[in-house]
This record gives C-alpha cells, structure tokens and sequence, in this order.
C-alpha cells in the first residue's frame, strides 16, 4: 500500500516567476546578526505565522525581527537540542524530532516521546500527518505512528530501507512511502522515470499537471503537456547530491543541491551567478510561506529567503557615469536621458530585462558643465539640457551652447518645457524666459521673452512648469504658484490655500485640475477654482519633489523620505480631495537603493511610454513597473509575545482566559509581533487597552506597548497589524486581565474620601474668608489712620489761619493796619507751621525712622502756639522722660493736638493746662481748659460731639488710643470745663 501525507495550507502569494533569479531581494541570517547557528536542517510555518526553524543547537522561533531558542535546559525543555524534522498537525499542535526523542508543542508546553513510548527509536528523521489526522513518525529503528492513549505504534509493513520520498507541490507537503513490493503507483513513477523505485526521494506534483521524481542524483521532470526532461548533479545541476525540492504556489520548482540553490521555471533551469552566497551553499531545507516568499536553510551559510523586488536600481555599476541622478526624461523614440550631478547625460533605451546604446555626453562633447540641472525631449527629436552655465541643445549627436551672453537672463537653467508650439520655457534663478521658435535656428536674442516679479511673477527663482488641460502655464517659484493664462501672470500664495508657499511639484491630472507639491507642506489640488490641501497630519509635512499618475489608480510621489505610492481608487479623475486612501513609504526592504530623492532638478521623476516610472536619487536610477507591482494581499498573523507585570513574565494562557494580577502592580508591559516575511520592518501596529484607552494608539513599527499606573479593573489589551502593503489583520490579538484594587481603591473607600475632601474644601474656604476679613480689616484701619493723619495736621492748620485771615479782615475794616500786620505774621507762622506738619505728616506715612524731636518737646510747642490771645495756657512733664516707639508716640501727639486744637476753637477757655507725666509702666497725658464744656455723654456716647460741623475729632483720638492700646476718658461739664485724659501702657521692651 502507499501512504499520502498532508501538512500546510495553501500561500497567499507566490515569487514572479518571470523575475531573474538574481534580480529577487536577498536577506540572509547568521550568528553575526542573531541566528542561533548557521546551521538550519528545517524550515517551516505554522498556522499562527511564526517561523521555526531546525538547529543542530536547538529549536528557533523567528518573528522577523528576533529569533528564540529552546532546547534540553529551556522553559519548556526539549529532549534533545538537534532538531531534524517538524510538521503542525491539524490540532494546532507542532511536533519537533530531534537526535534523542520526538517532542509536542501546544499551548505553551512540551511534551516529549521517547522509545519507552513506543517509537522504534529515538533518532526522529521525518515526521508527518496523513489524510485520517494520524501523526506518522520516521525513526532510524523504523516507522511507527500515534495511536491511542498517547503511544506509537511499530508497523511491521515497514522496514529500514525501504523507500520514503518527500511530496511537495500541489499545495501538499509531506512524505510518500511505499509500504508494499507491488504498489502500482509508486512502481509506475519509477519505471517513467526510468529510475529504480528502491532509491526514490522526491516527488513533485505540478500545479499543470506535470510531476517529478527524483533520487539524490537525478530528477525527472514532466507530464501532461510537458516534454519529460532529465536534471543531474554536476552537469545541469550544482553540486554532487539533491537534498531539498519545493513546488511554490505557481508551480516553479526550487531544487536545493550541496552546490547551491537553481530553479525550473517555464521549462529553463536557472542557477544562481557564481558570486552568489547561495550559488554554492549546501541547501538542506526549502519552504515557501504564505505570502509567498522562499526560505533556504544551509549547512554553514545560516537562513536566506527570497523576495519579489518591487524596485529595480541603475548606477554606475550598469554603466552610468556617475551614482547621483539629478534628472531624468524620455524623448520621442524612447531612448531615455539620465542627468547626473558631475557625470554629465547619459541616453540608452531600455527593454524588457535589459539595456542597450548606452552614450554619454560631457564637457568633452561640448556642454557647459558636468552637472545636469534640467531636460526636455522635443518632439523633432533635440534634447535641451539646462546646466549651471548655460542652456544646451542636442541635435543629432551634436550639442550647441546659449548663455546669458546670447539674451538669458541666467545661465543657472533650473527647469525646461517644451510648449506645444515648438517654443521653449526656460526657468532660471533671474525670471522666466519664453524662447519663441527655438527650432528654427533664429538669432536667440531676437527671440527671448523675459517675465520676472515686475510681471506678476510670486519670485525670480522658477522650478517646475507644467500646462494644464485647459491651456494655461503654470509655474512653481519661491514665492507661490504663478498662473500665466492668456499673456497675463498672477500669483497665488498661502492667502489663497497653498498650504505652503514653496512650490517644488506640478502634475496636471483630469479636466482643469492641477496637483501641487510643496516644501515641508505636503500637497494640494487646484480643482479649476480653488485650492485645497492634505488635512492627514502624518502628509502635512512632507516634501514633495516630484509627482506621478501610473494610470492604475495610484499616485506616486518622490517625498524628502523617499518614493512613496498614494491609492486613489474610486476617485474621480477630477479628484474630489488630496487625501489618500492608503498612503504607503517605500524602503530599502522593498528594493530601493536609497531613500533619498533628487531635488532642485526638473524633471526628477519620468513616467516612460512603457508605464514603468523611473526615479533620481543620489545613488542610482530606480525604476518600477506598476503594471507588475507586487502587492501582499496577506494580513499578517498577530501574536501576543510576552506580557510583563513589573518587569515578571506572566504565563499566557490560551484564548478567552483572563490573568488575575494582585494590587499594588504598576508597570504593564506587553510584547506583540505582526508575522510578515515580506518586509518585517515595515509591519505598523496599533493596540488598546480596552476599560482604558478610548481609541486606538497608531504605534507605528513600536513592538510593545507600556502601560503605568492604571486604575484596578477588567481589562482586554488589543494589537492589531498591517503588513508592508497596509493591509490590516483587524482581529488581531487579545489579552484580558484584571488588576485587583488594594482596599483603598474599593467604592466605599472612596466615598469616604470625598466626604473627606468636602470637608477640607469648607475649611479651606472659611480660612480664606478669615483672611479677607483680616486683610479687609488692616486696609480699613489704614484708611482710618491716613485721615486722622490729614485732619491733626492740613485740617488744623488750616483752621488757625482760617481765624486769622477773618481777624485780618476786621482789623482792615476798622483801619488799624498795625494790629493787621501783626495777625498777619502770625498766619504766616500758621502757614508755615502747616507746611510742615504736612511734610511731617507725608514723612511720617512714608517713613517708619524715629523723628529728631522728642514728644516732650512737640507738645511744649503746640501749647506754647496756643498760649495768648485772652488764654493763658501751660505745660507740665513729670516723671522720666523714655523715648516711646514712634508710632505710639505718633499717636500721642495727634491726640494732644485735636485736644489743644478742640480748645482753642469751641472752648472760649481762659486757662488751659496740658500735662505729661511719664510713671513706671504708663504715660499719661491729660489736657484740661476752664470753657464752656459739653454734654459729655452724649459726645462719648457717639463720638459725634462735634459732627454737626462735620468733622470727627473726637473720634479719631478714640481711634488713635485704641491703635496704641490706651484709654481715653472725656469728662466736661457745661459752663465749667473739659478734661481730656489719656493713658497708654509702656509698650515691651522700653526701658523705664
């Protein structure tokens, strides 16, 4: 009987066939740069997309970005570390045979099998899984397969030595055994090879209907409509000895032999060239995985796999003079024209996998300069070239020079554009000039138009040009976009909707509609009547320098991060916006030989008749084919690599299951990877943490996310993927978790705490109202203090020279100019002992510096002042004199100055006594007069005895006493007298 086994599913994808087998891209991995060993015996992927590979060190996991060991002293532990063989069973199981036993890996545990199991060895050397879901295994002691209870089973149908062949193609994989002498298939397959059926080891099914058969030495192709065709070791293939046969999704046939790595596609067998690392590399293990790429493991050459490449790259390695591309066109038989910056032009055509007529033209051949500023092909077949010193043309090999001699107004030619009319637009660092018929060999300076800022131009630097469908010539400056529309310029700047006013790209696309790129801004359309610009913020800021339609919905850009394709499907050749759908940067993983752009050159990107687009850089021409673009339609598997709880690993458990994390944790980390092989580094992520995060985190190509701090609850942390087309696997990954809360975090908890924080709040506030109050308070007394000050001194002086003045004015009347001169000097002594109460007083409010004259000394002269005049007045002091803090005796002196004033004013006093007695821990003054008295109840009652005239004396020396902390006692009796006495206690400090 014969026994068919299955593994694997289908790829997505597949390499194009049609790409020489050098021209695929290339990554290899050995010890320098993180494989475990360079030695890989087993390649394969399983269905949740990571990549494991056989060692002679163990097995490795390999994500794209890291590789992961696990051997005999692992967590989980294999049984031994030289890994030969592996196959994934249909339960989402991987089963790994090594030298010493068999092992199973599911759900993040081993499990290992050894002889004591029932495998006739332990020497594992194939493994797979048939049609029925029966895990067969290879030993070196013979064949047996997995029955119940977890134990193999010996088949005595199988002996060593009997054949066992590896099956590929067909979207199978796995092994045939021919288990009986007579089994037709098997036996018919040799004798069409023409091979002996004892020494069988591949067989291949063609996706056409063709096969294959094989030994170590020979395959034999053929079948169906094929011719039958003979390959051997040493004559068509490398090497001495087949090890390894893969039929990839289109049906090529990848043949790894101890010599290197060749492929039959079409009916051609291809090997690598001789300097190729794979061209002479013992191949021990092919596999294509689903988005279609081809692994290699090597016996000492480490882990290779091969790419579509997207782009193709010229330099001076093809023949170009120089590496740095400035510009680039094709003129009208498709030769293309290649500028350089210091190689001067190049010109080949180009066909389908090659190149031919290579030519150059230099400062050898007659042009001004080596460097290439510009190009444009006219339709007669001349070739303008623009350079730093001047304007070329090249008619029938032969190159003819005009400078700033011959009428330009710069020989710096920046850009180039032949009108429709045969005549030329030149763009220089000094205007825009338009050369009217150039092809008729008509005096230049005849011929030249000029426009410059003084015409409407936004600057005298011109870039690019374009005309639009409508007829109207539009040109990039410095300063905005100029629009020359019927022999009139204007200029339109950020004012009208630019996003920016550096204008470095033109693209005329659909009816009236024209794309601009900008510095640093991005892009804009103007769509016949207005501007409008790109909004997504990641394209808000990029440089464009140069914009291209490949004619298959897609835009193509050369930006300051390289070349980059914008998807416009479903849009309007009109363009109802500039904002795109998907919005892919291309990288060095996708073929580009750099990332930078050329610019300041025009033009520095070319659409050829051919559709394939061709780019400047400064390394090279790169050129790509949108028609045969490769796009991974593949969205990337998402696994969850580790979740780490303050810097611990937590044990991930299958799907659905939630892990319960103690309080008191506050660093998350949680590690994912998106398994896609076709450019790992350009896998984007995004993620959330559901219960937290209220949208999604864009992490770029970020592979873990952090989280610190986050309240106890139930969470779910999602991970998305795209892969390096944008494609985006939406279900993705999911870990749940919950944080315990401490007792602190609980409901009741917190209930206490608000009521808590309430009640701090009312304290706070009621403090706050003190303080205002207090603060309210001081600014009053202030105010009370500043008037008392105004009203002992300008207030009383004013009054003394009031009565002065009206006796003056009797005195006059009554003709007795001596006695007027004499109330006259006396005002003046008013006035002048006004003044300077007054500056004392300002002084006083200014300056808290103790005076020069003691209080004594102020009272004795305020009495002396008030001394004649039909009263008689006198001054006693008893006691110690001690100097009083300045304030207090401040305070003092007003008092006894209201009082003496009171008197001199209202009393009609014919005596008037004034004492100071200074005794232990108290000063006294009393001021007593023999006058008319008042109703001393009524006036201590209010302090209003004098209101009626308006003034307030009385309470001001109650104020004044009570600022210092004395006691002021008003005792008068009508017709007798007043006696005013004051007592304030000797302040800390004052020496008695």
């Amino acid at each position: 009987m014969a026994a068919l086994w299955l593994a694997g599913g289908l790829p997505g994808a597949a390499l194009e066939p049609s790409t020489p087998l050098a021209s695929y891209g290339r990554q290899t991995w050995m010890m320098e740069n993180g494989l475990p060993q360079n030695t890989v015996q087993a390649v394969m992927q399983t269905r949740n997309g990571f990549v494991w590979l056989g060692t002679e060190v163990g097995l490795v996991r390999f994500d794209g970005n890291a590789f992961e060991v696990f051997d005999k002293t692992s967590n989980p532990a294999l049984p031994g570390n030289d890994v030969q063989c592996l196959v994934e069973t249909r339960d989402d199981a991987l089963w790994i045979g090594t030298s010493e036993g068999l092992a199973q890996w599911k759900n993040g545990a081993v499990k290992s099998f050894t002889t004591q199991d029932g495998l006739p060895g332990n020497d594992i050397r194939a493994l797979a899984e048939d049609s029925s879901g029966t895990l067969w295994v290879y030993t070196n002691e013979g064949l047996a397969r997995l029955g119940g209870q977890e134990r193999f089973e010996k088949t005595g149908e199988w002996r060593p030595g009997m054949p066992i062949a590896t099956l590929t193609g067909g979207g199978m994989t796995g092994a045939w055994i021919d288990a009986a002498p007579n089994a037709g298939d098997w036996k018919q397959a040799a004798v069409w090879a023409g091979l002996s059926k004892d020494d069988l080891w591949f067989l291949v099914n063609f996706s056409n209907g063709a096969t294959g058969v094989g030994n170590k030495s020979t395959l034999v192709l053929g079948g169906g409509e094929a011719p039958k065709t003979r390959l051997t070791v040493g004559q068509e293939l490398p090497g001495s000895r087949i090890q390894a046969v893969l039929a990839d999704h289109q049906g090529t046939l990848w043949i790894g032999t101890n010599g290197g790595l060749a492929r039959w596609t079409g009916g051609k067998l291809e090997r690598l060239p001789v300097t190729d690392s794979l061209a002479a590399a013992s191949v021990l293990a092919l596999m294509e995985d689903r988005e279609g790429n081809i692994w290699a493991g090597t016996e000492t050459g480490g882990l290779h796999i091969l790419r579509d490449q997207r782009f193709k790259a010229y330099n001076s390695r093809d023949g170009l003079a120089s590496d740095n591309i400035t510009t680039v066109v094709e003129d009208r038989i498709g030769a293309l024209w290649v500028g350089t910056n210091g190689g001067g032009l190049n010109v080949f055509l180009t066909f389908e996998g090659g190149r031919y007529g290579m030519g150059n033209y230099t400062v050898r051949k007659g042009l001004p300069s080596d460097v290439i500023l510009s190009l444009a092909a006219a339709p007669n077949g001349d070739m303008w070239v623009g350079t730093p010193d001047g304007l070329s043309r090249i008619r029938l090999g032969q190159v003819s020079t005009t400078t700033s001699a011959d009428g330009l107004p710069d020989d710096f030619i920046r850009s180039l554009l032949v009108d429709t009319d045969g005549s030329l637009w030149i763009g220089t660092r000094r205007g825009l000039t338009h050369w009217i018929q150039p092809l008729e060999g008509a005096e230049l300076g005849m011929r030249m138009e000029t426009f410059t800022q003084a015409d409407g131009l936004g600057s005298d630097l011109v870039g690019a040009m374009v005309r639009d469908t409508s007829g109207d010539l539009w040109i990039a400056t410095l300063a905005g976009l100029s629009r020359l529309h019927e022999g009139k310029i204007s200029n339109f700047t950020t004012n009208d909707g630019l996003s920016s006013n550096v204008i470095t790209a033109l693209l005329p696309r659909g009816k009236d509609t024209l794309l601009i790129g900008t510095q640093d801004h991005g892009w804009n359309l103007w769509d016949g009547q207005h501007f409008s610009r790109v909004t997504q913020d990641r394209l808000k800021t990029t440089s464009i320098h140069a914009i291209l339609d490949d004619g298959h919905n897609h835009l193509w850009f050369a930006t300051g991060n390289g070349i980059a394709r914008c998807d416009c499907a479903g849009i309007a050749g009109a363009m109802e916006g500039v904002d795109c759908l998907n919005w892919i940067e291309f990288t060095t993983a996708d073929g580009l030989i750099s990332r930078e752009t050329a610019t300041n050159s025009h033009p520095s990107a070319w659409q050829g008749r051919d559709g394939r687009l061709w780019f400047a850089t400064p390394k090279g021409l790169e050129t790509v084919d949108p028609a045969r673009f490769p796009v991974n339609p593949v969205p990337p598997p998402v696994a969850l690599v580790r979740f780490a709880v303050d810097d611990v690993s937590q044990p991930l458990g299958g799907t659905g299951s939630s892990i319960r994390v103690p309080a008191g944790h506050n660093h998350f980390q949680f590690e994912y990877a998106g398994l896609s092989f076709v450019a790992p580094q350009k896998v984007r992520y995004r993620f959330m943490l559901e219960g937290f995060d209220h949208a999604w985190t864009e992490a770029g190509s970020r592979r873990t996310a952090y989280y610190t701090n986050i309240p106890p609850g139930h969470y779910t942390f999602r991970v998305q993927a795209a892969n390096n087309d944008g494609v985006w696997n939406t279900q993705g990954a999911t870990l749940l978790f919950e944080l315990r809360p401490h007792f602190y975090q609980t409901v009741w908890f917190f209930a206490m705490l608000v009521a808590a924080v309430a009640a701090l709040v009312v304290l706070l506030l009621r403090m706050r109202l003190v303080r205002a109050e207090r603060e309210f308070r001081a600014v009053l007394g202030e105010r009370n203090r500043i008037a008392r000050e105004i009203h002992d001194t300008l207030a009383q002086g004013y009054v003394g020279i009031s009565v002065q003045l009206e006796l003056l004015s009797e005195l006059l009347k009554q003709n007795k100019p001596g006695a007027a001169v004499k109330h006259l000097d006396k005002t003046r002594d008013f006035v002048r002992a006004g003044l300077a109460d007054a500056r004392q007083s300002i002084w006083s409010l200014r300056s808290q510096d103790a005076g020069e004259i003691t209080l004594p000394v102020q009272i004795r002269r305020m009495v002396e002042q008030a001394d004649g005049h039909g009263m008689e007045a006198s001054f006693s002091i008893y006691g110690a004199y001690r100097a009083m803090p300045l304030g207090t005796e401040r305070e003092i002196l007003r008092v006894a100055q209201e009082a003496i004033h009171n008197v001199k004013k209202h009393a009609g006093a014919q005596n008037l006594t004034v004492q100071l007695e200074y005794s232990p821990g108290e000063l006294a003054l009393e001021v007593r007069d023999n006058g008319r008295g008042f109703d001393a109840n009524h006036g201590s009652s209010n302090g209003r005895s004098t209101e009626s005239a308006g003034h307030y004396g009385l309470t001001g020396m109650r104020e004044r006493a009570a600022v210092i902390g004395g006691e002021l006692e008003i005792v008068s009796v009508p017709g007798v007298g007043t006696t005013i006495r004051l007592r304030t206690p000797t302040p800390k400090g004052v020496k008695e």
